[in-house]
């Protein structure tokens, strides 16, 4: 095997170059009172949910990740910039094919029950992730995982059955951090955060739980492996991080502004004064590379089957004043899949769809859809124009479900569709996915390369997998061309044709381009947001001032 690309990074340049991403990212108020960071003592957050899984294999949150970062750790890490830096891999080789990648692991890394990493516990995980009966979230982004051969203690080499250009992306998820061998010999619920078994290689325990109240961690006194974005290494600054589950926007606020917590995510727009250029606080917005908000839609579902109700439910709205009626500006309406932030944004999207009632109604009233109701709903056959959407109550946050409220006005209003909102259960939504009977499922993804993003959305690999090969149509072959390739013109081409596709089609109806705020006192330092889950870092750079 002759080898392409050798990735290394001593600690010390990391180091110095993740501090300035971490200071320099997205926007920011009311700076720490002291940049020299405190030892000791406490960190208590106000967070919007409660993870309803803390597997970091298993769980799909997406504001669980900034939790389970905590105690969870992968191969690699992703920096803002995109860019990959060493973790649990202290560096990798990839093979001129682009099939092999060779990982060498750090030698130093234990987990917290004492056992150290070596090269067959990753492959334990790999290959449990990827097994054939596997229902776990990281299966779909190491879909190009074939195999792995342990080298030696500490170097593991994994050949993939194509080339996979996103294969790096993969290494660095929470989905494929690496558990314990105990976790696979003695079973367990990894789901429970008082599982035993849920051992990692964190700078943190889990401590304490606390169902429906919250989760403490202790940090390790041991722990000396932080990744390559990290501003520091070694221990933690914090002795304790604790989280504390505050689903209503106004008592984060409050709990803040009452000094009972130090720092809060997701800050309710209307309260954005109550922090920003305010004595005492500071507030920071993250960047934007994940999925939009958005719509998708079961084309194979009646009656939503027909392009041009899809098409009508896109464009009778006006979105941009609901958008920014909702959140006074302070999130950019979406016109693409993709985050304005990231690369791979397709411009040329912006402005080129929505806003069109007239149009709406057009292709309702060519659609058939000409009678209306004694509510104004528009009918064919007897039957009221209705598509529901099921929006699965754990993943309810940031006011979106008011935001669609809004838009189901506008449209019962404009065009006289019956946008039909159902706050489901989780099993609700899992039993309708398995059936392909739901009709509108509306989500975010975590940020990832959008080969995984897009295959995850809009393939017949995907978790909205539709049993008809006409639903995906050219974008398998497409979101498999952005895989084969490492040119970045390349990619971006073929990104930018399945950017336009789903929106044209109107499978895909992107609303608005989520952005994480961080509230916080200013007596809290080494705030940051991780590129891999588009939010809030773990606790392990913060730290209190006295």
């Amino acid at each position: 095997m002759t080898s392409r690309i050798l990735r290394t990074a001593t600690a010390a340049a990391v180091a110095i170059v993740s501090a300035t991403l971490l200071a320099g990212c997205g926007d920011a108020s009311g700076p720490a009172a002291t940049d020299t960071p405190a030892e000791g003592g406490t960190v208590t957050w106000g967070v919007s949910i409660e993870p309803d899984c803390y597997d970091p294999h298993a769980s799909s949150q997406q504001n669980a990740f900034p939790i389970i970062r905590n105690y969870a750790e992968s191969l690699v890490g992703k920096q803002l910039d995109g860019s990959y830096v060493p973790w649990l891999a202290e560096s990798w080789e990839i093979s001129d094919d682009e099939t092999v990648y060779t990982f060498h692991l750090r030698d130093d890394v234990t987990f917290s029950d004492g056992t150290r990493l070596d090269a067959e516990i990753v492959k334990t995980n790999y290959d449990a992730i990827t097994a054939e009966d596997s229902t776990l979230s990281g299966k779909t982004s190491l879909s190009s995982y074939a195999s792995s051969r342990v080298v030696d203690d500490h170097t593991i080499e994994m050949t993939l059955t194509e080339p996979d250009a996103a294969f790096l992306d993969a290494a660095s998820d929470v989905w494929t951090s690496i558990l314990a061998p105990a976790a696979f010999d003695q079973g367990g619920d990894h789901c429970r955060a008082d599982d035993p078994t849920l051992i990692t290689t964190g700078p943190f325990v889990i401590d304490e739980w606390i169902p429906g109240q919250s989760v403490s961690f202790s940090a390790r006194d041991d722990y000396d492996w932080a990744p390559g974005y990290a501003a520091h290494t070694g221990r933690a600054h914090v002795d304790e991080a604790v989280y504390r589950f505050l689903p209503e926007a106004t008592v984060r606020t409050g709990a803040l502004t009452a000094d009972q917590v130090d720092v809060i995510e997701n800050v309710q727009v209307t309260d954005t004064q109550v922090f920003e250029d305010v004595p005492g606080f500071q507030y920071l917005r993250g960047p934007s590379t994940g999925t939009a908000f958005s719509l998708n839609v079961n084309i194979n579902h009646a009656p939503a089957d027909d392009v041009r109700v899809r098409q009508a439910l896109r464009d009778g709205v006006d979105l941009d004043a609901i958008v920014r009626g909702q959140y006074l500006g302070t999130v950019e309406r979406a016109y693409s899949s993709l985050g304005p932030d990231n690369e791979y944004f397709d411009e040329d999207l912006v402005g080129a769809w929505g806003n069109d009632v007239d149009g709406a109604n057009a292709l309702l009233d060519e659609a058939g859809w000409t009678g209306r109701d004694a509510q104004g709903y528009r009918t064919k056959d007897g039957e009221r124009l209705t598509i529901e959407v099921g929006y699965p109550e754990p993943y309810v946050r940031d006011e979106r479900d008011i935001l669609l409220q809004a838009i189901q006005s506008s449209l019962r209003d404009d065009i006289g569709m019956d946008l039909d909102l159902q706050i489901i259960t989780a099993a609700q939504y899992s039993d309708e996915n398995a059936k392909g009977t739901w009709s509108i499922y509306p989500n975010t993804l975590q940020t990832a390369d959008p080969t995984t993003m897009f295959r995850s959305l809009f393939t017949s690999a995907g978790f909205l997998y539709l049993d008809d090969p006409d639903a995906t149509g050219d974008l398998d072959d497409l979101v498999e061309e952005s895989k084969r390739s490492t040119d970045p013109a390349a990619r971006k081409a073929v990104f930018d044709e399945i950017q336009e596709s789903v929106v044209s089609d109107a499978r895909y109806i992107p609303l608005f381009h989520p952005v994480y705020t961080i509230a916080a006192s200013d007596r809290v330092g080494g705030l940051g947001f991780e590129a891999k889950t588009n939010g809030p870092a773990s606790s392990y750079d913060v730290w209190v001032a006295e």
